[in-house]
């Protein structure tokens, strides 16, 4: 049995922002409106770059990924903008001064931002990049958006509140999505074609224990969640070494929709807690991908075997701070 969805067109229903716990001072009642125009902006902006005929600019970070000029003028166009909607909320970004990551430890509130996650696939032209913001409040996020800029949609979620695709020159139609429960007679992992295909297949046999066949369901950077909440995944497992900003709009987002995003601990992720801000494993579970989070208690392996290649190889840059 396939997931349903009760979907709604809703063009002037935009959801109010969360609530914040005592002691802060109350969102703008127009955050999310002007959130999601702030992000169909960076998306445009991102667009730009990526049709133009000239390609961008490439750099090599001290960590050995790529930053491009579209990464950095993405990340100037959210910082200006989220500057101007919350001005006493700093915005810890991928693109961050080293300055500003070591500040991050007083902040109890942040905006956690990825301007684009997907760099890989930016430049290697498959279209699978994203914008990922979340709002951190006590290490927990509490409102989270993710826009595909090339599809022109970006997702909302605020746990326990709702979830939404939202389309449109400025993102302003939403369509509530109520992610299924039941699982299918197909166990549906997300995964990357860029995931190892050793560990892969590790994850794969223990999902088969569920006495399901495994269908894997590619996508590139955090499209992965969007499979998880509309209801074309199951389960998101990850072995491989990333950053919380790329996780934590996800996070949102899933949360959101009822699922739960675990940490190698198998507690929920907590972010902006620690003295790093690398993420060496975590497995997200949309509401129907629940009962399957016991299966992969045997990936420990994986993610220790993954974070050890990745100590050896990689070289200790800002983003860790």
């Amino acid at each position: 049995m396939l997931p349903s969805f009760s979907m709604k067109i809703l063009k002037h229903a935009l959801p109010s922002p969360p609530k914040l716990p005592a002691g802060f001072d109350p969102l703008p009642v127009d955050l999310v409106t002007n959130a999601l125009t702030l992000l169909a902006r960076t998306s445009e902006l991102l667009t730009g770059y990526y049709q133009q005929f000239e390609p961008v600019a490439v750099e090599q970070k001290a960590d050995r990924s790529p930053v491009t000029t579209a990464d950095r003028s993405a990340h100037a166009c959210l910082a200006e903008g989220f500057a101007a909607l919350t001005p006493d909320i700093p915005v810890l970004s991928e693109e961050s001064s080293s300055e500003e990551i070591r500040e991050r430890h007083n902040w109890q509130i942040c905006w956690m931002v990825d301007p684009l996650d997907g760099t890989r696939e930016f430049l290697g032209r498959t279209g699978e990049f994203t914008v990922n913001v979340a709002l951190i409040v006590d290490q927990t996020p509490i409102l989270g958006f993710i826009a595909q800029p090339l599809a022109k949609q970006c997702y909302l979620g605020m746990p326990d509140s709702g979830l939404w695709c939202c389309t449109g020159d400025n993102f302003e139609q939403l369509t509530v999505l109520t992610p299924s429960a039941t699982l299918s007679d197909t166990v549906r992992m997300s995964a990357s074609e860029r995931h190892s295909p050793k560990r892969v297949a590790a994850l794969t046999e223990l999902l088969m224990g569920s006495g399901l066949p495994v269908e894997r369901i590619n996508s590139g950077s955090a499209l992965k969640f969007f499979a998880l909440v509309d209801g074309r995944a199951d389960i998101y497992p990850r072995s491989s070494p990333c950053y919380e900003w790329d996780v934590a709009a996800g996070d949102a987002l899933v949360r959101a929709a009822g699922g739960q995003v675990l940490n190698e601990e198998g507690v929920p992720m907590a972010y902006n807690n620690r003295d790093t801000l690398l993420v060496d494993y975590f497995v997200a579970a949309a509401p129907s991908g629940l009962p399957l989070l016991p299966l992969l208690e045997g990936a420990h392996n994986l993610f220790r075997e993954s974070r050890n290649a990745y100590a050896s190889n990689a070289v200790e840059g800002p983003a860790n701070g």
